[in-house]
């Protein structure tokens, strides 16, 4: 077993108890500072962590693309000041005696070689080295035909871990079983040890990819800390079950939260994940999940959590479950999302993803999809669990019971296509608070459509004919029937001319959408998944201005629009680009997605705008703004950011304004943001995000966080505050703070937040930092 691969394996969790106090010559083993590595050739300078003052260069560096034979294989070199060699029986080598690979050194005082060179014994000053790895040691026993090998009073280091330690013997056995005795093991800089971790014994097994570790103990400034007197860890990518890293925290009305997670290795195919968890002011909850993968049925997870009568919530108990599956043989898949939770404050007082704060619904759905080259097919059974108590029956959304959904993609002679959309749904909802009339049946859509598409480097026309019908059977009703035809035409044009001038290569890009489609009265038909599109530019060259298929539109009318954009001649990288278009209409759009909304009178729409702009490598903005057709500005957005190819800082600021507009059952919105990421030293780091609504004149999410990296630990404070509860107009009620602590010695392990998820999620360029 290459040695490598020992030490890897050894320094991958932790190991290592107390050596003698005596000098260690880091020097040797392969330590450098910053200045001294700089002076290094810039393929042998190996990659700083920021926060420490140096970095272990072996003499083999850790690349092992560089090493083309097997080490076993590979012929052996040997020198030396003085040398006997004896055909017969054992060799001698004595003074700077050095025994080389292709991936391998050893270097020793002197050194007794066995006659066929399977085995060797080395004394004085040893240094046994391979990609990545150093040991040293007094006295040394080496076996090359079995890999055995016996290293007393022996120093280590691995450049895959920044990490070293210490032991008065290593041993390792014919099947690549390694033990340690009396060893020490840090990741820390070598002249400041802030951490280590020491054992009595240690044993290595890669057969098993497990390693045990007996009388323990974690030193911080050299203090004892933590005793363990037996436990095991893995040493590989396999599994083990055992206790994963806890999470801490407190928030306002929670008080104190800690989670300990412990994972069960059922199965190479199944797994658990068990986590009790303490909140000081509501009691004590359970939480866990399991997974699976399987040939015959796929691979999935269950959820599950209870905590037993809160006591802030009335003492009821907080409940909640889920089931994703997932099977996907060939061209089919099977898929579930099953989802519960007990009342509608669950994911604001207990949720550990601070995404879902706002969640009012939770998916239940089962699909079943299966695709050829030019086709494919959907069935699907959807319902939801509406968790806004707030929310009337009229305003929750339809259940699918079932779904059948036909896509057809055909390509026809002469550059004709035909695509086709087929559905038939039964749509249910229960209304029990007479908020509205219930209306519950099946719905058919027909769509056929006939395009061609003709695209040259100037431009592209494409002329398309479609059909639509629509057809509803509706339970308890006189007339349960009705049926819808219409015809649709769009033409769809586009030219592109280019000017270049001596840093810009500029494209002037004209677009005209026209789009026809006849009037029918639809007031009587059903609203069962339909609403009104967001007007944007991009909208403006979509020929339908409602989503989902209760409504037909009745289009004619123009869209015209043009784009300008200015390329890097020598990149081609997009530097600036700027549209400006507009919706004209010849004739009034009656059909609205309800039977009160006025009919569409106008004869254009407002400007639609978007200017994007990346001009620097570091520096990039956005602005999108709408106009009504009165020339008032309808929504307006901004958008700044700062991501500098270091990828180690960044910084947004944007603002969203948004005019009320009953006609689009548009609210007003003003509201600001800014977040960001600033390094303050090679240590300390400072990250923010920060919301303003500046209508209501409150602070919807904040979060500021302050994080200190060194060499071989890490610590992060954070603080949030948001508002939980959007329909509660009293602020003081709904705002809630919470406090994170996340900790951590690197290569072993620590506290941890969801904080860094919220980040992801909500911070532009986050998840690219470094």
């Amino acid at each position: 077993m290459p040695l490598r691969y020992l030490l890897s394996s050894f320094l991958l969790f932790s190991s290592i108890s107390h050596a003698d106090d005596e000098a260690v010559d880091y020097q040797r083993l392969g330590w450098m500072n910053k200045n001294d590595i700089k002076k290094l050739a810039p393929e042998q300078q190996p990659t700083i962590n920021k926060a420490c003052q140096g970095a272990w260069v072996t003499p083999i560096a850790a690349n092992p693309q560089r090493i083309k034979h097997n080490l076993e294989d590979s012929p052996i070199e040997a020198l030396a000041a003085w040398v006997y060699y004896n055909p017969e029986g054992s060799s001698r080598l004595n003074g700077n005696v050095k025994i080389s690979q292709e991936g391998r050194l050893i270097l020793a005082d002197n050194a007794e070689l066995a006659g066929d060179q399977s085995n060797g014994q080395f004394t004085g000053n040893i240094l046994v080295a391979e990609a990545g790895t150093v040991l040293t040691g007094d006295k040394a026993r080496l076996d090359f035909s079995n890999k055995t090998a016996f290293i007393e009073q022996s120093e280590f280091v691995s450049t895959f871990l920044n990490a070293h330690g210490r032991a008065h013997a290593i041993q390792r056995d014919s099947n690549d079983v390694v033990t340690m005795a009396s060893a020490e093991f840090s990741t820390c800089e070598p002249d400041n040890r802030v951490w280590y971790f020491s054992a009595k014994d240690l044993r290595l097994d890669p057969n098993t990819g497990l390693g045990t570790i007996k009388n323990a103990t974690l030193h911080i400034q050299n203090l004892p800390v933590l005793y363990v007197p037996y436990f095991k860890f893995p040493i590989d990518d396999r599994r083990m079950s055992g206790f994963l890293i806890p999470r801490f925290g407190s928030t306002n009305d929670g008080g104190l939260d800690f989670a300990q997670p412990i994972y069960w290795n059922i199965a190479p195919n199944y797994d658990a994940t068990f986590t009790p968890r303490i909140l000081s002011k509501r009691g004590v909850m359970a939480e866990s999940e399991f997974r699976y993968l399987t040939p015959q049925w796929g691979e999935g997870k269950l959820s599950a959590s209870l905590l037993p009568s809160d006591n802030l919530y009335r003492g009821q108990d907080r409940k909640s479950a889920s089931w994703q599956h997932k099977y996907r043989p060939s061209n089919w898949q099977l898929s579930s999302n099953v989802n519960y939770v007990s009342d509608s404050d669950y994911f604001t007082d207990l949720g550990t993803d601070f995404t879902q704060n706002t969640t009012t619904h939770q998916e239940r759905s089962a699909e079943f999809n299966y695709w050829q080259d030019s086709w494919s097919a959907l069935v699907r059974v959807q319902g939801f669990q509406t968790i806004d108590k707030l929310l009337t029956d009229a305003d929750k959304p339809y259940a699918r019971l079932p779904q059948l959904l036909l896509n057809n993609h055909i390509n026809l002679p002469y550059a004709l296509k035909a695509d086709i959309v087929s559905e038939l749904t039964h749509f249910q909802r229960t209304i029990d608070d007479n908020s509205s009339t219930e209306v519950n049946g099946l719905r058919w859509r027909f769509e056929p459509e006939l395009s061609y598409e003709y695209r040259q480097p100037w431009g592209a026309v494409k002329p398309s004919l479609g059909l639509r019908q629509l057809a509803y059977h509706l339970e308890g009703q006189a007339t349960n029937t009705t049926s819808i035809n219409a015809a649709t035409f769009n033409l769809d044009t586009q030219l592109v001319f280019e000017r270049e001038t001596d840093n810009f290569l500029q494209t002037l890009e004209p677009h005209i959408l026209y789009s026809f489609s006849p009037y029918y009265e639809q007031n009587q038909l059903p609203n069962f998944d339909t609403a009104s599109t967001t007007f944007s530019y991009a909208q403006l060259f979509r020929t339908r201005r409602f989503s989902g298929g209760d409504r037909l539109e009745d289009a004619n009318q123009v869209s015209v629009g043009i784009s300008s954009r200015w390329l890097d001649n020598q990149t081609l990288q997009e530097r600036i680009r700027l549209s400006l278009g507009q919706v004209f209409y010849f004739r009034d759009r009656k059909v609205q997605l309800n039977s009160t909304d006025p009919i569409a009178v106008n004869r254009a729409s407002g400007l639609a705008s978007e200017l994007s702009t990346h001009l620097t490598p570091d520096w990039s903005s956005s602005i999108d703004a709408l106009w009504t057709e009165r020339g008032d500005v309808s929504q307006f957005g901004a958008q700044i950011h700062y991501l500098p190819n270091s990828n180690t800082q960044l910084l947004n600021v944007g603002y969203s304004f948004r005019r009320e507009v009953l006609a689009l059952n548009q609210k007003a919105l003003r509201q600001a943001n800014v977040s960001f990421v600033k390094p303050l030293n090679d240590n300390w780091q400072m990250l923010g995000l920060w919301q303003y609504d500046l209508l209501n004149k409150e602070t919807p999410d904040m979060l500021l966080g302050l994080h200190y990296e060194a060499c071989c630990w890490q610590m992060a404070l954070y603080r949030r505050e948001f508002l939980s509860d959007f329909n509660n107009t009293d602020a003081s009620t709904r705002q809630r703070s919470a406090f994170f602590i996340e900790f951590s010695l690197k290569g072993l392990a620590g506290f941890s937040s969801g904080a860094r998820d919220l980040l992801s999620n909500r911070v532009f360029g986050y998840s690219q930092l470094r």
